[in-house]
């Protein structure tokens, strides 16, 4: 059985990362290569020449293809050799090309069934295109397990402890979950009365005052989180405010050990204050390194101590719940997946 789940669409890179140079990406163990060509059209391939095994990241972008940096063979965006120098007819030589949506601001890749893409719908990001929703993301590479941000994500009490500066509030590991499984996604609720405005939320909303806070994090395979954040002015308090934040995060393994973290986080008030924006982006940046010296450091521990489980509590329904969920669907992918051959016709 599959380590990961393939049949789903990941982030591989933003769109802004593509420039005039390959970038090379490891998705699930398979070193890629990213590129844009001079029509804009994006190629990912297996980061391998067909002729000697050479890293194409290490070539360059010619047209619409890349361009091998050690003997010259040249394959454009579905993989297919295009030039070979000094051959004039070439034999059905490629190497192995992944299908890809640019989308959102994000570079979507496709590392299951190639006949199932089509099928299979992107992660429901679409409030980055509505227009009462303003925001900023970014990414940054995490040396721990894709579940382990999950987890991270999905119980939230670790802000108190951990984010004291920015989301901390005293009675978020006080207020009971509720947690659901729906179909295939994961739901966590909850509701926290007449409390006092973490820093975060007293900083971006003006809140002096007292609110209701209402968090609901949703799970869905491969390795996506919302974050649904909702403040309003509690009653018998002076203030009428209220706000929304939406916290997307797409988590895309490297290796078993290793993450790439893209995020988005967006207001649904004053959308027009750019220095607003740009304020919390570099605060929900500085809570996420946060979270990466702790999430890296808990790896390290589970690598050192390969046979202590982790003891639950009350709070990780959630987690327990996505951990079942993603046994059910890696036992639902076919365990008899044709393996891929990087690299076809070589010869």
């Amino acid at each position: 059985m599959s380590q990961y789940l393939k049949n789903y669409w990941y982030v591989v890179a933003q769109q802004n990362e593509l420039k005039d140079r390959p970038l090379a990406r490891t998705v699930m163990e398979k070193p890629l290569v990213i590129f844009k060509g001079k029509s804009n059209k994006v190629g990912v391939l297996d980061d391998l020449c067909a002729h000697r095994l050479t890293p194409l990241s290490l070539g360059e972008i010619v047209g619409d293809s890349i361009q091998c940096g050690y003997h010259g063979w040249t394959f454009d965006c579905e993989g297919k050799c295009v030039s070979i120098p000094n051959v004039k007819k070439i034999n059905n030589i490629s190497v192995f090309s992944y299908p890809v949506i640019e989308k959102w601001g994000w570079i979507f890749i496709w590392m299951g069934k190639p006949e199932l893409a089509s099928q299979t719908p992107l992660p429901d990001f679409h409030v980055i295109d509505e227009e009462k929703w303003v925001g900023s993301g970014s990414m940054l590479n995490v040396s721990a397990n894709c579940d382990l941000i999950r987890d991270n994500l999905l119980d939230l009490t670790h802000a108190k402890y951990t984010h004291k500066q920015t989301l901390a509030t005293d009675e978020v590991d006080e207020v009971p979950i509720i947690a659901k499984k729906i179909g295939d996604m994961v739901s966590v609720k909850r509701v926290m009365k007449n409390i006092k405005p973490s820093p975060f939320f007293a900083k971006s909303v003006g809140y002096k005052e007292n609110i209701i806070h209402r968090q609901t994090t949703e799970y869905t395979p491969g390795c996506n989180i919302v974050i649904r954040l909702r403040g309003s002015s509690a009653p018998g308090t002076s203030e009428n405010k209220k706000n929304g934040f939406r916290v997307l995060n797409s988590m895309t393994p490297e290796t078993k050990t290793s993450s790439h973290y893209f995020w988005w986080l967006g207001r649904d008030y004053d959308q027009n204050n750019s220095e607003l924006t740009q304020w919390m982006k570099d605060a929900n940046a500085r809570t996420f390194l946060e979270d990466k010296v702790v999430l890296e450091a808990q790896q390290q521990n589970m690598i050192l101590n390969p046979n202590q489980r982790p003891i639950p509590s009350p709070m990780d329904k959630g987690i327990a719940l996505a951990e079942k969920l993603n046994i059910e669907l890696l036992e639902r992918e076919t365990s008899s997946q044709t393996p891929k051959c990087s690299v076809k016709n070589a010869r």
